[in-house]
């Protein structure tokens, strides 16, 4: 198997560089040629350890990022393919997957993906036919080499591993606790699903970088299961593995019309304090006042123990970078000096009817804080009674009604009026968007296919903003905050994490599609068989 050079960069580096590149629509213009430009100089200056190239970003159509990794490749450098979810079922993805291996692009981002907004007449369809923790667990199945089912041509075999090197995001800077724990649930996931590197949202406060990097210190699953009251989540094996993860934190190069977007709340899951949008009303020099923040902050970073910056929105000027470098070089001698001047907890947020802003927080304020505050209603406590009486395994009413559905599901009028019938009173309470194959009980009787945008089974994007669902933000709540603080106890916060081998829901199968979930549950056709 040939060696990865970023696998071997992060390795063997005290602290690495990265840098992000933008695509746009289309490669006859200036700013694409501005690309190939700066990536020719780059082999001149060796200042960066990869290029990662983004896939869509914010849910725009522009060019693949294969064609620029294949430059990067060719001029001697290590490219990192941003891959999302958003556009691609999970045969696109595949075959993707496959041609990025063809071209030897083995390092990946991948990310849930922004949600789709302008496109060719009109809105583009939103596709997330997996989520970024099940594409994860289906390249780290690739790497292992795919076996094909029966059913499918050349069934049986095994299909030749490939040598991805896969790295997942992480976003700590939240406004709401659901949010903050949220996050670092589904980093466990993406973790146990084999991600080998992670980089974070961009952000502007040193202390959550701080709660990130102890969070995996002390041992997610230990934390986990402190906050869960749960030891069957605790394992200090896979918390010393997990312990040597490679963290990456991103630096975003801020500009008046970034600065300007930030506060307006337009880009996803990124968040701005009072005080740096203060620093910047009050300066005339823009351009230095950025390029001062970023290298401060990557000092910071460096000192925190991270392996390295990810830089983000950076002009493709390297007279901009080496002062950039310059100012880094000078600031990591006394990084702890540098804290203090990012010591503001406070988000902002300009909305039409006035300013708002909240305190994000931080677990690791007074020790580590594992409190929960349960929410009793009757809406929840009647469907849970309603599911331990129908749809528990333990129940006494279950062998009965497992033989009458097999009973149902051989007729073929009485299974269409009793699939009816389900659909009729799910739509109702629920919104019920006929899959076949039932999660509410795992988001505590809220839907993920009717309340979440992206139809998301393993843990939120990162693009919540203020509680608030990326797509509808101050309109509707995200679905997965809704389901954890609907929970009356920690106890059912558990069935967020599954203690089996794969600690993560799979993806739908579309093969149930407008069938009875009622009937697939009994007789083990859904999720809950795997």
């Amino acid at each position: 198997m040939p060696k990865n050079g970023f696998r071997h960069i992060l390795k063997n580096e005290e602290f690495v560089f990265t840098f992000e590149l933008v695509p746009g629509r289309s490669v006859r213009t200036r700013q694409y040629q501005a690309i190939l430009k700066f990536l020719e100089e780059s082999t001149k200056y060796n200042y960066f350890q990869a290029f990662s190239i983004t896939d869509n970003a914010g849910g725009h159509p522009a060019l693949s990022p294969i064609p620029l990794g294949k430059t990067i490749k060719e001029l001697g450098m290590e490219p990192i393919i941003h891959f999302s979810c958003k556009d691609k079922n999970r045969n696109q993805i595949e075959s993707e997957l496959l041609a990025l291996d063809r071209e030897g692009l083995h390092n990946l981002l991948i990310l849930t993906g922004d949600y789709p907004f302008y496109g060719y007449q009109g809105r583009a369809k939103p596709v997330y036919d997996l989520d970024s923790v099940q594409l994860l667990q289906m390249i780290t199945d690739m790497e292992r080499g795919i076996q094909l089912p029966k059913e499918a041509p050349g069934g049986g075999i095994t299909l030749p591993a490939i040598p991805f090197f896969k790295g997942a995001v992480v976003n700590p800077f939240k406004v709401t606790l659901s949010e903050l724990w949220w996050q670092y649930i589904k980093l466990y996931k993406k973790l146990r699903a084999g991600a080998y590197f992670i980089i974070t949202q961009v952000g502007f406060i040193p202390k959550k970088w701080f709660e990130l990097r102890e969070l995996l210190n002390i041992g997610i699953t230990k934390v986990l299961s402190q906050f869960l009251e749960d030891r069957n989540f605790l394992n200090e094996e896979e918390d010393s593995y997990f312990q040597k993860i490679p963290l990456l934190g991103s630096v975003l190069f801020l500009t008046p019309s970034l600065i300007k977007a930030l506060t307006k709340g337009r880009i996803p899951g990124i968040l701005i304090t009072e005080t740096l949008v203060s620093r910047y009303r009050e300066v005339e020099d823009f351009e230095g006042l950025s390029v001062d923040i970023c290298a401060k902050l990557s000092a910071i970073l460096k000192g925190l123990g991270f392996k390295g910056v990810h830089l983000c929105g950076f002009p493709l000027d390297y007279g901009v970078i080496s002062r950039f470098l310059d100012k880094f070089y000078t600031y990591e001698r006394d990084w702890e000096a540098l804290l203090k001047e990012f010591d503001d907890e406070k988000a902002l947020l300009e909305l039409p009817k006035g300013t708002i802003s909240a305190q994000i927080p931080c677990l690791l304020t007074n020790g580590l804080t594992l409190e929960y505050k349960g929410n009793r209603k009757f809406f929840y406590l009647f469907n849970e009674l309603f599911h331990n009486l129908f749809f528990n395994q333990k129940s006494k009413l279950y062998p009965s009604l497992k033989r009458l559905a097999q009973r149902i599901d051989k007729n073929f009028w009485l299974k269409k009026v009793f699939t009816t019938f389900e659909y009729l009173v799910k739509k109702l309470l629920f919104n019920c968007q006929e899959c076949g194959d039932c999660t509410l009980w795992e988001f505590n009787y809220s839907c993920p296919h009717s309340q979440c945008a992206k139809y998301l089974l393993n843990g939120p994007c990162g693009g919540s903003l203020w509680g608030y669902c990326e797509v509808y933000p101050f309109y509707k709540r995200c679905h997965f905050v809704t389901a954890f603080e609907r929970a009356p106890h920690k106890e059912n916060l558990r069935k967020f994490l599954r203690t089996n081998e794969r600690p993560f829901l799979p993806p739908r199968n579309w093969a149930l599609y407008k069938s009875s979930s009622w009937l697939n549950f009994y007789l083990e056709r859904d999720h809950q068989a795997k």
